[in-house]
């Protein structure tokens, strides 16, 4: 019986997920030439291509997605078997590579973390920047051992395989004007086609863009999109500028020097998740057996102090 290399397996699942074997091969830090090979020879192995070559993108066959879902449940296996290990000598150390998102983020995990480098000093902690769009699949890979991560109700996506995510905070998204909005004082919430008349500021390609566009769209109008600007804190300044209106988050701080009023919008309550993310088969690493309880913590004291109104949340 031909026992497959795990190694080749995890080539075939990051060609997978990048789109290339360039991509993958750039990303493992291999030569193209290795990583083809790598992946002929355990196409030799199994059988059956599982890589569609005529492609322009390296699109995986039907046998090569069901490989790289074993893989998933296989890699979470070794990794769950590693943490059980490590979890016998009562130590935490070694490293823990967290994904920290701009603007909201350090806000959250940077006090948790620095209480969990105070109680335990042998644990090297990391910290990598990383775009809304791409950390589960960074922590799925391998890259960052978690992640801070978001997700709107309204706006729903495909979960992402061998991930445990536990939301920890949520907040409400509501409407940000210039100060001198005509509706910028008002002190109860309004229809959000009251605004249909005023350019808007957002992504249409983020999932907050996205549920912008809904939102609208469940208001009776199509907004006019003056600027597509994905950057929370550009949107901030151009808003507090003039430039139009903008759905945003609660916990996105605004910029100083750059007032703005929040405008909670009338009608269904629109809300951001707040998750942790991290592999299944690393959950019980002493590393993120600590990390989750510590960033409970720093979720309900965020929460307790900025949570004024209902604003924010804790799980």
């Amino acid at each position: 019986m031909t026992v497959l290399d795990v190694r080749k397996l995890v080539l075939l699942r990051e060609v997978g997920a990048r789109g290339s074997i360039a991509a993958a091969a750039q990303a493992l830090n291999y030569t193209r030439s290795a990583v083809s090979q790598q992946l002929s020879a355990l196409e030799s192995e199994t059988g059956t291509a599982l890589l569609d070559r005529g492609s322009k993108r390296a699109e995986l066959t039907p046998a090569g997605r069901l490989l790289v879902a074993h893989t998933d449940q296989i890699v979470n296996q070794l990794e769950a078997a590693e943490a059980q290990l490590l979890a016998g000598d009562g130590e935490i150390g070694g490293e823990l590579r967290v994904g920290v998102p701009l603007h909201e983020g350090p806000a959250l995990l940077v006090p948790a973390l620095s209480r969990l480098r105070e109680e335990h000093p042998r644990l090297r902690i990391t910290l990598h920047g990383v775009a809304p769009d791409q950390g589960r699949q960074t922590v799925r890979l391998g890259r960052l051992d978690a992640v801070l991560a978001t997700g709107y109700p309204r706006v729903p996506e495909p979960g992402v395989p061998g991930l445990y995510e536990e939301e920890v905070l949520s907040d409400r998204v509501r409407l940000i004007t210039a100060p001198g909005h005509p509706l910028a004082g008002s002190e109860h919430p309004c229809r959000l086609e009251e605004f249909a008349e005023d350019p808007w500021l957002l992504d249409r390609t983020s999932r907050l863009g996205r549920l912008a566009l809904h939102a609208c769209a469940g208001a009776g109008f199509v907004p006019d999109i003056v600027s597509d600007i994905g950057d929370m804190q550009a949107v901030f300044g151009l808003v507090s500028l003039g430039w139009g209106v903008a759905l945003v988050p609660d916990l996105v701080p605004s910029r100083p020097g750059l007032p703005v009023a929040r405008i909670t919008p009338a009608g269904p309550e629109l809300t951001r998740r707040i998750t942790l993310v991290v592999r299944e088969g690393a959950v019980r690493s002493p590393q993120v057996a600590a990390l989750l309880p510590a960033v409970r913590e720093a979720a309900a004291e965020l929460a307790r102090n900025q949570g004024a109104g209902g604003s924010l949340s804790s799980r």
